[in-house]
């Protein structure tokens, strides 16, 4: 029986896989209009049930359509932080800058991979900062 043959791999190759699969997918989720806007989105799903926002993003397909969502989802989500303001004090508005940014990201990057970094910030758990330093259950 013959032993394998160990085959180099070619130096370029080798190099890719040391790298992220897909780097632009790290920069869109660290953007900060993806987080401004996917805290709000979350914060509009627990405290004001907003799942309507929710939908119709995950049904938005063209830039146009996402646009129009966004709209919706703004004039919701500021009627939920008026009536909630003295109640949770975290509560703000996305910031214009990164309205402006997020419709950027639409363009480079597309409405699915958008839209799906924002409804994942919408569903993963928030990070409070702790007193202590330590993790936000102790």
């Amino acid at each position: 029986m013959s032993k394998p043959v160990d085959i180099p791999k070619n130096e370029a190759i080798r190099e890719s896989e040391d790298k992220d699969e897909n780097p632009k997918l790290a920069k869109l989720f660290e953007n900060e209009a993806v987080k401004d806007f996917g805290i709000a989105l979350r914060d509009a799903l627990n405290i004001g049930n907003d799942y309507s926002s929710l939908v119709e993003l995950e049904y938005s397909e063209t830039p146009e359509q996402f646009v129009e969502v966004i709209k919706r989802f703004l004039r919701r989500y500021r009627t939920i932080v008026n009536r909630n303001k003295d109640r949770y004090k975290f509560l703000r508005i996305p910031k214009e800058k990164n309205l402006v940014e997020l419709h950027k990201l639409v363009d480079k990057y597309g409405v699915k991979l958008v839209r799906s970094a924002l409804i994942s910030y919408a569903l993963v758990e928030r990070e409070y900062p702790s007193k202590k330093g330590g993790d936000k259950n102790e």
